[in-house]
């Protein structure tokens, strides 16, 4: 397990010697030394920020180590803050006391230096353990959100199409704009959950980053959404450097790049032209999809890659926007040691950016 960079530890005592004994072994031994002489000053710097750990004595006038670990079981912020009490009772009910109060350790004074060390190192490792365990917990939670609130968008656009196909007599044009709609949506339901399962399997293999050519992925991309320019008349320019390589999971890259095409084709005029263009610059390479639609507004580019977030701008084929793709293109960029952002297009338009690791 490692710990964080310093983790910072709280020492609460009312004897000064007392905290610079135990704030010298711990500073030594690589710890961040937060010192307090109250059980009050204790809580008060906590308001400012929070220690990875609290070495709190047990014995302390006007507010002692019971009354200050009750008032940190008692708010959310620190009920799940490690305290050790530093303690020279040796009192079975006061130790007893302690860990029916909240404490995860306790040392006893005059205490041996080793001993403190290794159980200060110990609970900081379960802490960080704990704290990674929660981060994954959210974050497969935000991931789910992200993948029922696209694949919910889906299922609603074809079941709004098919129920108006079976209100009663349409026009014939207007009976295959319907299917049309069901089958688009039907499409982009399963590619989005193809690309789902795909990245999850890569996770569970422990699949690493590969070198990957640029050019070929980007025309994997376009083969896919070839047949949804082709419904709008829309045609693609290609500005690829064939040599160039980047360094990426090959279905994840495919995803954030279909993404960034579908949403070129989407916006974008009728019979107008999206450009694809994948440049070396520097160490990295730059996957650019350039359209001459819209474009998004100053005022929208602050949260343009949030969740949920829709754009002013519609559809200029009718087509449904969840407000998620953009979300799960960023997250999935910044997974593969990259970022993802938007610039205005020079003359007019959109320009996204795919920045990858370039393999020299």
């Amino acid at each position: 397990m490692t710990l964080p960079c310093t983790a910072v530890v709280m020492v609460v005592d009312d004897q000064e010697a007392n905290v610079r004994t135990v704030g010298g072994l711990l500073a030594r031994a690589g710890f961040d030394v937060m010192p307090c002489f109250s059980g009050q000053d204790a809580l008060d710097r906590m308001a400012a920020g929070l220690p990875d750990l609290v070495l709190l004595d047990m014995r302390m006038p006007v507010m002692d180590g019971f009354q200050v670990l009750e008032r940190l079981q008692a708010d959310e912020a620190t009920r799940s803050l490690p305290v050790i009490f530093l303690t020279a009772d040796h009192e079975r009910e006061s130790l007893v006391r302690a860990f029916s109060s909240g404490a995860v350790d306790y040392v006893t004074k005059p205490f041996v230096p080793e001993e403190l060390l290794a159980r200060v190192r110990t609970h900081c490792e379960l802490k960080v353990a704990r704290d990674r365990q929660q981060q994954l917990a959210c974050e497969r939670q935000e991931s789910l959100e992200l993948i029922a609130h696209d694949l919910r968008n889906h299922f609603t656009n074809v079941m709004f199409a098919s129920e108006l196909l079976a209100a009663g007599d349409l026009a014939d044009s207007k009976r295959e704009r319907l299917a049309a709609s069901i089958r688009s949506s039907a499409d982009a339901g399963l590619l989005f959950l193809q690309a789902v399962l795909d990245q999850a399997a890569g996770e569970v293999q422990g699949l690493a980053l590969e070198p990957l050519p640029a050019a070929q992925v980007f025309q994997d991309a376009v083969d896919v959404m070839a047949a949804q320019a082709e419904a709008k008349g829309m045609r693609f320019e290609l500005d690829l450097d064939r040599r160039l390589l980047v360094r990426g999971q090959r279905d994840a890259v495919g995803h954030v790049l279909q993404n960034l095409i579908s949403n070129a084709i989407k916006y974008a005029p009728r019979g107008s032209v999206v450009t694809l263009s994948a440049q070396a610059h520097e160490g990295n390479a730059r996957l650019r999809v350039l359209d001459v639609g819209p474009g998004v507004s100053d005022l929208e580019q602050a949260s343009l890659f949030q969740r949920f977030v829709t754009l002013s701008s519609q559809p200029t084929g009718g087509e449904t926007a969840t407000g998620l793709g953009l979300a799960l293109a960023k997250q999935k960029s910044r997974a593969l040691g990259g970022d993802l952002w938007y610039e205005h297009r020079p003359g007019g338009g959109a320009c996204f950016t795919l920045e990858l690791p370039r393999v020299p």
